[in-house]
């Protein structure tokens, strides 16, 4: 009976360690169940706790890299876009300037000499 109540006490103790957190605390007990010493496993609780923070961390920043990546290739695909809408719309006004010159220089031929010329030969 001795030995159950130290046992609990030993648990109580670790408990307190761990300081309500539930998950370090399984982990502990299943160590201290396994036969690990409670000096052992005080000693460990820091080391468990920072381990956890630093993977804690590191998922954190795997997580903004991938947010900062599609916020990125989303805002390449918006640039290369807006390039491509520029680029269309010089195309377009290249291909009205250059219809705009060809319609000038077939209404100049219209009214130049030479047709006046054709139209009387024709005529004739």
């Amino acid at each position: 009976m001795g030995n159950h109540t130290n046992a609990l006490n030993t648990l109580e103790q670790i408990k307190r360690e761990t300081k309500d957190d539930a998950r370090l605390y399984a982990c502990i007990r299943d160590l201290y169940e396994q036969g690990v010493s409670l000096s052992d496993l005080k000693a460990l609780i820091p080391d468990i706790r920072r381990t956890r923070e630093q993977l804690q961390l590191k998922r954190m920043l795997q997580n903004n890299n991938e947010v900062l990546l599609s916020m990125f290739s989303q805002e390449m695909s918006f640039l290369l876009d807006a390039k491509e809408r520029q680029e269309e719309l010089e195309f377009k006004k290249l291909d009205q300037l250059i219809r705009q010159q060809q319609s000038f220089r077939k209404a100049s031929a219209d009214a130049g000499p030479v047709k006046k010329l054709k139209r009387i030969f024709l005529s004739a």
